[in-house]
């Protein structure tokens, strides 16, 4: 399936969020995605979380080999968000979902100079990832800012994150959201920028985290984000 189904001729190229990660850790590109692939993403998605309950608390690690799709939930002071994982063994919870984040996954490996296809097949490296939709319910949701890393001594290329955000600040919360510590580890309220089209590319060695949602009075809307997490 072609990118340009979902892309615009604005999408940066793997050379320029390249060098725009290693220059300033993150970059928030606009009028990249195409916004009508939107409406079906956010329908189902806030359909999902509302109606589906979670199976388990939210993982990080500890995932095997062949296991099921599964909705989680999590609330601790570290972070409180529900958490889909999909994985790329099984079918697909919303098809047009893994198929936008299989085509980021590619522009990813691009950008990192690898082959595009890489974690998306078993390889030695034991190399792959899963498609994280997740849930920020307001008046709650949060994640406590926090920097990524590869275990000691097994650091293989960078951290390269990408956000793809289904609901936005400012439309459909008021408050909190997605921020960034840029390298100066000056904190940029990453939500406040971002709007339909927008997608975010970043070095996850650097802080990152949600601010605690804050709904409009007439909205029951969270924070609702898309990206595909290596492991």
């Amino acid at each position: 399936m072609s990118a340009r189904k979902f892309f615009t001729d604005e999408f940066p190229s793997p050379e320029q969020i390249k060098t725009d990660v290693q220059n300033f850790a993150f970059k928030v590109y606009h009028n990249a995605v195409k916004t009508d692939v939107y409406t079906e993403i956010r329908s189902f998605w806030l359909d999902y979380f509302l109606k589906d309950q979670p199976q388990r608390e939210v993982a990080r690690g500890d995932l095997l080999l062949g296991e099921e799709n599964f909705n989680s939930y999590t609330d601790t002071d570290f972070w409180s968000l529900y958490r889909h994982f999909d994985f790329l063994w099984n079918k697909p919870t919303h098809q047009l979902t893994t198929d936008i984040a299989i085509e980021l996954h590619k522009i990813r490996n691009t950008t990192l100079n690898l082959p595009a296809e890489y974690g998306l097949n078993y390889n030695p490296e034991c190399y792959g990832f899963y498609v994280s939709t997740s849930y920020y319910p307001p008046n709650g949701g949060m994640m406590t800012p926090h920097a990524d890393g590869y275990p000691e001594g097994e650091k293989k290329f960078m951290l390269l994150h990408f956000m793809l955000p289904i609901t936005f600040k400012g439309q459909d919360y008021e408050g909190g959201g997605m921020v960034v510590y840029d390298k100066n580890d000056q904190k940029v309220d990453v939500d406040k920028i971002m709007k339909p089209g927008s997608i975010i590319f970043y070095d996850g060695s650097f802080k990152h985290g949600c601010e605690r949602i804050i709904p409009y009075g007439d909205k029951k809307i969270g924070r609702l984000a898309m990206f595909a997490v290596p492991v």
